[in-house]
């Protein structure tokens, strides 16, 4: 409590609130920029599907986790789409979905 009335006392709280509008500002403009291509995602996740989508990225020389996200998205659309045509591909697929439903709990929030 004491550094919080210190701050307000030097004038650093000002700057913590100038700083808040202008990223509030910023963020509004994001969002009115790309309402309707992007949308925020914000999900809790364990700390084991956090280092999977870290070793992807590397992997795949992505930019981070939320690029890994949209990559492994891009590969289980692009499986599914295989899968219609290539048996394999669905037996395969088919047994990831009945893997992960199984251990659902190891890897679900």
């Amino acid at each position: 409590m004491a550094n919080l009335e210190s701050e307000l006392s030097s004038g650093q709280g000002l700057n913590a609130k100038s700083l808040t509008a202008r990223r509030t500002k910023a963020q509004g403009k994001w969002r009115d920029k790309n309402r309707f291509v992007k949308s925020q995602l914000n999900v809790m996740a364990r700390t084991i599907t956090h280092e999977g989508l870290k070793d992807v990225a590397a992997t795949y020389e992505l930019r981070g986790k939320a690029e890994a996200v949209a990559f492994c998205a891009y590969v289980v659309r692009a499986m599914k789409q295989k899968g219609q045509r290539d048996a394999t591909t669905y037996l395969y697929l088919e047994a990831l979905k009945a893997g992960f439903k199984r251990d659902r709990d190891i890897f679900s929030p």
